[in-house]
């Protein structure tokens, strides 16, 4: 186990990074625990809305574009590796599932990172709907391509962000790597656990109460929005049908389809409640990027309370934090 007075430099590298919620969340644990530092590596994103937030929020040494298109060999040294590669491929709503997407290629470049670089941590993001598409086949190969050479302790599950403090229904597949070498503990039975569940936030403290814009009610949605229960807080006016169980506790899946509506301001849900819902800080820097589009940005995101749960679980299987 580390000193509790020698800092820890984790050297993290992400793939598919989107606005950096992995960044996000060592940032918090940094908070918490001063024997950790950390040095970001590396980012890759092809999004130009993502690459400009990138840039002006955070300071990876290298910025990659293409992750399909780069030399393996100019990825550096890195102790945890992050990515949430995408998830359309396996979304229950995308209708190309077939293995000839090229999006499936993805995980094949993640694999690359983890097999050449070894690094002692990883975790990679998808949707749940992984787990059984295609009878839990591709599930299943990405699994033993993932433990085939040894290295690896792997272990998954599908967590929900509303069970780790933040009032959202987002579930969301996790598989974790930890490397044999790296474990404190020999018995794989004991030397990782994901994290217990944490009390729920109000939903009500989530909403930007400063924001009185006002918006003319779309003939379309007026039926939609009469029949929303009155004690709602948010919901997604994206679903026609819906009743809207639980909308007074939870928020619906952020996604990238910006159409949350702040029920009891009548009125848009803005980017502030978007990134309170996702864990982020508020005062990210985005004045050169929409609203919508970072609205888009976000709902493509990981959950940073969700990373930064089990990152301190990580860490603490690993021995770099005490229990």
């Amino acid at each position: 186990m580390n000193k509790m007075n020698k800092k820890t430099n984790i050297r993290i590298g992400t793939d598919c990074s989107g606005i950096e919620a992995p960044i996000e969340a060592l940032k918090k644990i940094l908070e918490k625990y001063k024997n950790i530092d950390f040095t970001h590596k590396f980012s890759s994103e092809t999004n130009e809305y993502a690459i400009k937030y990138i840039n002006e929020n955070h300071n990876p040494e290298i910025l990659f574009g293409d992750i399909q298109k780069r030399d393996i060999n100019d990825i550096p040294d890195i102790d945890l590796y992050v990515s949430g590669f995408p998830c359309q491929p396996f979304s229950r709503a995308n209708k190309f599932k077939t293995a000839i997407d090229p999006r499936l290629n993805l995980f094949t470049n993640c694999l690359d990172v983890i097999k050449t670089k070894n690094p002692k941590l990883f975790i990679l993001e998808n949707v749940k709907t992984l787990v059984t598409l295609n009878k839990g086949s591709y599930f299943n190969d990405i699994l033993e391509q993932l433990e085939k050479n040894g290295k690896y302790n792997v272990f998954s599950k599908v967590l929900n962000t509303k069970d780790y403090g933040i009032p959202q229904s987002r579930e969301r597949l996790y598989i974790i790597g930890i490397r044999k070498d790296k474990n404190k503990d020999k018995d794989k039975k004991n030397e990782f656990l994901f994290p217990e569940k944490k009390p729920m936030r109000p939903l009500k403290e989530f909403i930007d109460e400063e924001d009185n814009s006002t918006y003319k009610i779309l003939d379309s949605n007026k039926e939609l929005l009469n029949r929303v229960p009155k004690n709602a807080v948010f919901i997604d006016v994206g679903f026609r049908e819906a009743k809207f169980p639980k909308s007074d506790r939870w928020a619906p899946c952020i996604t990238a389809q910006p159409n949350m509506w702040c029920v009891p301001k009548r009125r848009k849900a803005n980017v502030k409640e978007y990134l309170m819902l996702q864990g982020f800080p508020t005062n990210v820097y985005h004045e050169t990027i929409s609203d919508h589009q970072m609205k888009i940005r976000i709902g493509n995101s990981m959950t940073v309370d969700v990373i930064e749960e089990i990152l301190l679980s990580c860490f603490k299987s690993m021995g770099i934090i005490r229990k």
